[in-house]
């Protein structure tokens, strides 16, 4: 199982404060970090929409870089997703094209840049609000790879985000469940399977937070049975990464050490 570390986020204060300021020194260090806490790729999120990316994502490309891990550029503005991968000397992934019809313009502009510079992609499920069944994300899901082929990009730069809903709010069992469906429905739809991926902390949103890991942990680990290929996550968290460790362990992917179930 591939970990891309999420720490790296607009919610993230001091390196928010680092972007902005461009302290490239700063940014480097916590990306360092981050590679010592055992994160395989890191993505680099400056704001929720994507509004101003451009003028502060090649500095900041140019400092996490320094680790030396492959990026994930989670922006919706075309501009910044463009720089990012010119600045980059790094191999980079596209975090994400979706089938949401009020950002289509967007969408199709991202999948372009991602296909004229041979970087992965991420495809999230996600149309007009969260998808309410496993169909329906498969349909999402087939429609945008659809639009990959014709844009040009074959299944094995593809990464798909079945779309996580938080546990609580009535309705998050029958998502997490749907989640899991989609993972195996995913095998059916094309061969080989195409990778996948998802934001761990979206299912324990809302919970105490004395709860939260308990609650990402035990999902990751249903998550990777049903095969999931990678995951965004805190890696800063011991017990999250124990879990990896463990995955890992348990699916053959590395050798077993007692030292991968201590934190």
């Amino acid at each position: 199982m591939l970990v891309i570390a999420n720490n790296l986020s607009f919610q993230n204060r001091e390196f928010i404060k680092a972007a902005r300021s461009g302290d490239k020194a700063g940014m480097a260090e916590m990306a360092g970090r981050l590679k010592e806490s055992g994160a395989d790729m890191l993505n680099v999120s400056l704001s929720l929409d994507g509004d101003g990316d451009e003028t502060y994502i090649v500095p900041a490309v140019e400092a996490v870089q320094q680790a030396g891990l492959p990026l994930s550029i989670d922006s919706r503005n075309p501009k910044a997703v463009l720089a990012a991968i010119k600045a980059a000397t790094v191999p980079v992934m596209v975090n994400y094209v979706s089938a949401e019809e009020a950002r289509a313009a967007e969408m199709k502009e991202i999948m372009s840049i991602a296909a004229a510079n041979n970087a992965d992609l991420v495809l999230y499920a996600m149309r007009k609000g969260t998808p309410a069944d496993a169909d329906e994300r498969l349909a999402i899901v087939s429609d945008l790879l659809e639009m990959a082929a014709v844009a040009g990009i074959p299944d094995e730069k593809l990464v798909i985000d079945p779309v996580i809903l938080h546990l609580g709010g009535g309705i998050g069992q029958k998502h997490a469940v749907a989640v899991q469906e989609t993972l195996y429905g995913l095998h059916e739809l094309a061969e080989p399977p195409i990778r996948t991926t998802c934001w761990l902390s979206n299912v324990s949103a809302g919970a105490p937070a004395e709860l939260r890991y308990a609650i990402n942990d035990t999902y990751l680990a249903m998550l990777a049975g049903m095969g999931l290929w990678s995951a965004y996550l805190d890696v800063t968290n011991k017990e999250t990464m124990r879990t990896v460790r463990l995955i890992r362990a348990l699916k053959d992917e590395a050798v077993y050490s007692t030292s991968d179930a201590t934190l």
